[in-house]
């Protein structure tokens, strides 16, 4: 009886390893970026005024900050926020949190590149100024 066992709980054993297999994910060389739906930009533009009325400068920032980090932002949409954020933010590293956000984002275009680059000036210490623009000179 516990041959019998044994034969089939080796078996068992044999079909049940056999069974595993290993599979190794290889990254092809033009990887496939998924399809972002974009946002009409009104109504990104109608959010960004909206977060400019809000109350405390640490409420604008994290609601710009969420905006900057959203997928399929429009042109538009991101020289409206480089505006609103230099002027409705007051304390400069949450202008630098929020640019830099934008500037992370995969959908970041030359038009938010370029109002961010033509109000550079708006910006008051020299540090800050220089990692936005080694921050976009990397992209």
């Amino acid at each position: 009886m516990r041959w019998v066992l044994f034969n089939s709980m080796m078996v068992l054993a044999a079909i049940w390893l056999t069974g595993c297999t290993i599979v190794v994910h290889e990254q092809k060389r033009h990887p496939h970026k998924p399809k972002v739906s974009r946002v009409p930009a009104d109504d990104t533009i109608e959010e960004i005024n909206a977060a400019g009325k809000l109350s405390f400068d640490s409420h604008r920032r994290d609601a710009y900050k969420r905006i900057a980090k959203r997928p399929g932002l429009s042109d538009a949409a991101q020289e409206h926020l480089v505006s609103a954020v230099l002027d409705n933010l007051s304390f400069e590293p949450f202008k630098r949190d929020v640019l830099m956000a934008l500037i992370s984002n995969p959908c970041f275009s030359p038009a938010g590149r370029q109002a961010i680059l033509t109000q550079l000036d708006r910006l008051s210490f020299e540090p800050t100024k220089t990692e936005i623009l080694k921050a976009i000179s990397r992209r």
